[in-house]
């Protein structure tokens, strides 16, 4: 994995965990002071691996520990309701 292709992963992630963390704040308690994010991503094993053996390579600043977010899609369907106009001169009623 190139490190552009990286960079852009982490990007989306960190700004989609951000999206999250507005709609959820409560999660903020989970995660200790100082804590270095890790993010994984559920459906990219090659991303993740890759993203691993970056955070083990990168030093720790005391009193800091990784913390490793798996972030996964989740499809929303809605359901739309689109109206039709017919315009007719005299009505028609069943």
């Amino acid at each position: 994995m190139n490190a552009q292709t990286m960079a852009d992963k982490l990007f989306e992630l960190s700004e989609q965990f951000n999206h999250y963390i507005f709609d959820h704040p409560q999660i903020l308690d989970s995660i200790p002071e100082k804590a270095m994010l890790v993010f994984l991503d559920a459906n990219d094993p090659v991303f993740n691996q890759a993203n691993l053996a970056l955070a083990e390579a990168t030093p720790l600043p005391d009193g800091s520990r990784r913390v490793y977010v798996e972030m996964k899609k989740r499809v929303r369907l809605v359901q739309q309701i689109q109206w039709e106009a017919d315009i007719r001169s005299v009505p028609q009623l069943a």
